[in-house]
């Protein structure tokens, strides 16, 4: 299979099936480190980079958690989650050096 063609790829991303109301496991706690590590990324902290990626890998595999049979991440969101939780929280604001 070749690669779609932008308009179809947003159309097969766009369409909805039963499986996209269903809740994935998540708490509070997750959200409130996944969203500081993307801002930290966003605001400029380099160390927190490759951190972004994986509150990306993440999300994808918590949402497939929920589909049973079905794996298209190389590792699960547990194990993901444990890389996430280990970083230390990042400080707000961009780095020390840069203007706000």
């Amino acid at each position: 299979m070749g690669p779609l063609d932008p308009d179809e790829y947003q159309k097969l991303l766009t369409g909805h099936d039963e499986q996209d109301g269903v809740p994935v496991a998540m708490s509070r706690y997750q959200a409130q480190k996944c969203a500081a590590i993307l801002t930290a990324g966003q605001a400029g902290h380099t160390s927190y980079s490759e951190a972004t990626d994986t509150v990306a890998r993440f999300l994808q595999a918590l949402a497939l958690d929920t589909m049973p049979g079905m794996s298209r991440t190389a590792v699960g969101s547990a194990a993901l989650w444990q890389v996430l939780d280990d970083l230390p929280w990042p400080a707000p604001g961009p780095p020390k050096g840069q203007p706000s």
